[in-house]
């Protein structure tokens, strides 16, 4: 497995003449890349190739991304609807508090208070962040984003999540907004 295991975004176009690359679908990360870090770039993760970064902005509108080997717009070219990966360390992601999905599904989830929630049902995987589906009595889903300001606990080997609500985050009913358009 790539050393490189986070996906940034995908390198949409040039900014600039000095080799300035934008990034689109850009997820977010703890930490900005540092000059001298190195990210690959390729159509996959196992076909890639290593670059040392230069600059790098995120900007609420815009993430920018300057390579050292990389500098006219005209390189760039070859490089567009390529992926941009990083190691976990460069970008502050912390691998023990990543999940496997098989890990959280059938975990219970209780609230702040000690309530159980429900069960954790399924996993989507977003580009932000993922979100568990916590199933309640009654077949009620409550999408819990797995981020800092929700996910309080997790602990595996007694099976529980302890989480905090966000305000109308248990009014949201996946189930009920389903229904046959046909």
């Amino acid at each position: 497995m790539s050393t490189f295991d986070e996906y940034l975004g995908v390198v949409t176009r040039s900014h600039g003449l000095d080799g300035t690359m934008v990034l689109t679908d850009v997820v977010a990360m703890p930490r900005p890349l540092l000059r001298g870090s190195e990210v690959a770039i390729g159509y996959s993760r196992d076909f890639t190739t290593v670059y040392q970064v230069e600059e790098f902005s995120s900007m609420p509108n815009r993430t920018t991304l300057r390579l050292r080997s990389v500098t006219t717009a005209e390189a760039v070219t070859p490089l567009i609807d390529q992926a941009v990966y990083a190691r976990s360390a460069d970008v502050g992601i912390d691998q023990s508090q990543r999940y496997r999905i098989g890990d959280v599904e059938g975990c219970s989830v209780f609230d702040e208070q000690g309530s159980l929630l429900g069960t954790i049902s399924d996993v989507w995987l977003m580009p932000a962040n993922d979100v568990w589906v916590v199933t309640a009595d009654g077949g009620r889903t409550i999408p819990l984003p797995v981020i800092n300001d929700v996910v309080l606990n997790v602990d595996l080997p007694n099976r529980r999540i302890t989480v905090r609500l966000l305000p109308g985050l248990a009014d949201v009913d996946s189930a009920e907004g389903e229904r046959d358009d046909s």
